[in-house]
């Protein structure tokens, strides 16, 4: 928390550092300061708010869908926020989990002490809702294997350390079988055909891939540097490996040694159905893959297939995926023997949306790559060729791929309002291959953003939009790239509004800080500035906060939304970016909020709760559809 952060090479001085402790007189009077400040933007918007709120709810009964497991015995519904809501058939309410097994009336779950906190248990309950045994301080993974079960230790938060087995019925006879030594790394599970268990030693630049045997582990394909484990065949472990991000998958273990593979990179792979998941530029398509040509059995160009990973591990004959795309409601696929069999949800009070028009363009960034991006907008649109105005998405980081699903879902109020929805699907993020997510890591990292600023310009053109007609979004890492473009164009030349939600935007200041829960292990994904000078370098060339100039910028409009219990991307991070884009760095309070507003949620966290979030967004979104409109006072 000193303002002072030396590396032993050089030192810089962070006037702003004292927000870091979120605590003290002077903090909760800025918080008060700054809720002032957006509760006049909200204070003008009530009506909208209302309207768009309701129609946030509405659009996601949509998306309700559930897969089956346990036999048939427990719903799954997956929820927006990387959880899960389960519940055994014969209930009514679901409980929220992010990971579980069943096995005839027993269940083991993971959750949270609430849907904000850090700290998840392991539950091992009956079909009465009675607890049986507990486990505290594990992370999101589980398996269950006969009488055994497995789960992951961690530590401060974040760190996996530990492989753990206990009697899956007792909780007791707890054995270490695995312990990383090296706190860069992660602790994965993968749950294969046959009940194969393994896990993964993980960090970017290499993993190492562990069998687990009853109380035992032994390390597979120590040859290759990334495996994906698939499961036993009746021949043994069937494994890909490769020797970089830049190789294409290799097979190893019968029959999958003879398959021919799509030339897409792989997502899933069901070595007992020979079904295969891929993902290009947007596209998802299933494959039906054996020694011969590789068949497609289904495809979306545009949206999301979501697998229901559990089959494999309960070795279920039919294969279920959620499907979203924009050119109709969400909707659930059973594919048995290469057949597909739509099942759609009915919903209580239906709703007519408008046909969404979806067209896929590329720009060319700075240094000649084509990057894709995703438009959006209602058909009716189409005939004037001008949206009212256009959001454009981005994230581009830790090889994620972008979430365009259905985007009534999220962004119903904005579309039904004429506005067109752009997803940048920049180098970083997971749109492509392996490849294209590891070019615009560490000291690359400026490719991101000069794939955004590219599609900017491009989408600009292709709608007839100015500045005054765009505005960036981005959240959690996705803040960094639209913080670098408002600090490259902080006089409005080429965007007019940044709104962002718990945007990682204090880049150097947290890089440099190992005793921050994420900051180690994301080494190979930011840069060490701590040990190379290289990745100072480059991130003082993309933190938001580190390039600005005094000025600020005060050309452009900026929301930031965060949770004051968030512990991935802290909450004084955008309240420090809001007081250097004011460019009043002396006062962090300021005299005005100059078009630029962070408000706090003081029980939310990195992921708002899946209830509250309506309320949220449609607030944010009643603001910036004002602010387009030039009624919006401030």
């Amino acid at each position: 928390m000193s303002e002072i952060r030396d590396l032993g090479y050089l030192k810089w001085r962070d006037p702003l550092a004292w927000m870091e402790k979120m605590k003290g007189k002077r903090w909760d009077t800025l918080i008060k300061k700054e809720n002032d400040y957006y509760n006049e933007l909200v204070s003008q918007v009530k009506k909208e708010t209302r309207q768009m709120e309701n129609e946030i709810i509405s659009a996601q009964q949509y998306s309700k869908l559930s897969f089956k497991i346990g036999c048939g015995t427990i719903d799954i519904e997956l929820l927006p926020n990387e959880q899960f809501s389960w519940k055994w058939e014969w209930e009514k309410k679901g409980k929220i989990a992010y990971d579980i097994d069943v096995q005839a009336n027993i269940v083991w779950y993971i959750k949270s002490k609430d849907e904000n906190d850090y700290t998840n248990t392991l539950v091992c309950e009956d079909s009465t809702g009675k607890v049986i045994w507990t486990k505290k301080n594990v992370s999101d993974n589980l398996a269950v294997i006969d009488d055994l079960c497995y789960y992951i230790k961690v530590a401060d938060y974040f760190r996996t350390i530990e492989i753990c087995v206990c009697n899956s019925q007792t909780g007791g006879q707890e054995k270490v079988i695995y312990k990383e030594p090296d706190e860069i790394r992660d602790l994965y599970f993968t749950k294969g055909a046959h009940k194969a268990l393994y896990f993964r030693s993980y960090e970017t630049l290499n993993s190492r891939l562990y069998k687990i045997n009853g109380i035992h582990c032994e390390q597979l394909a120590k040859q290759s540097k990334f495996q994906m484990a698939l499961g036993e065949s009746v021949y043994g472990d069937c494994i890909l490996t490769r020797k970089s991000h830049y190789d294409k998958w290799h097979a190893k273990g019968k029959p999958i040694d003879k398959w021919i593979f799509p030339e897409e990179e792989p997502l899933w792979i069901n070595i007992q159905s020979g079904l295969v998941l891929t993902l290009y530029e947007g596209s998802y398509t299933i494959w039906y893959c054996s020694n011969k040509k590789p068949i497609i059995v289904f495809k979306v160009k545009v949206g999301s297939i979501t697998q229901n990973i559990w089959s494999i591990w309960e070795e279920t004959l039919t294969q279920s995926f959620i499907v979203k795309t924009p050119f109709e409601t969400p909707y659930i696929i059973n594919i048995i023997h290469n057949k597909v069999y739509k099942d759609t949800l009915q919903v209580e009070r239906p709703i007519k949306f408008n046909e969404l028009d979806v067209r896929k363009y590329h720009s060319v960034s700075k240094d000649g790559t084509r990057v894709p991006y995703i438009v959006i907008k209602e058909k009716g649109i189409a005939k004037a060729q001008i949206p009212k105005a256009q959001l454009i998405y981005v994230y581009g980081a830790y090889g994620s791929s972008t979430p365009i699903d259905w985007p009534y879902q999220v962004w119903y109020p904005l579309l039904k309002r004429k506005w067109a929805i752009v997803f940048a699907l920049v180098r970083g993020g997971g749109d492509s291959d392996a490849a294209w997510a590891n070019i615009a890591r560490t000291k690359n990292r400026h490719v991101s953003i000069d794939d955004f600023e590219s599609v900017i310009r491009d989408s600009q053109k292709k709608l007839k939009l100015g500045a005054d007609k765009t505005v960036i979004y981005g959240r959690s890492a996705g803040g960094l790239p639209v913080g670098a473009i408002v600090s490259r164009f902080p006089y409005g030349q080429l965007v007019g509004a940044a709104f962002t939600e718990v945007p990682f935007v204090d880049v150097l200041r947290d890089t440099s800080n190992p005793d921050l829960p994420l900051t180690v292990g994301e080494f190979h994904e930011f840069g060490n500035p701590l040990d190379n000078i290289l990745n100072f370098k480059e991130l003082l060339s993309v933190s938001p906060i580190n390039t600005l100039t005094d000025e600020g910028a005060p050309g452009v409009f900026v929301i930031s939304h965060v949770g004051l219990l968030d512990k991935q991307v802290f909450a004084y991070e955008s309240f420090k970016w809001i007081s250097k884009l004011r460019g009043c760095t002396k006062n962090a309070n300021g005299k005005n909020a100059n078009g630029k507003y962070v408000t706090i949620e003081r029980k939310e966290a990195h992921q708002y709760r899946p209830q509250k979030m309506p309320r949220f967004r449609a607030t944010d979104f009643a603001i910036l559809d004002s602010w387009v409109d030039r009624k919006l006072i401030y």
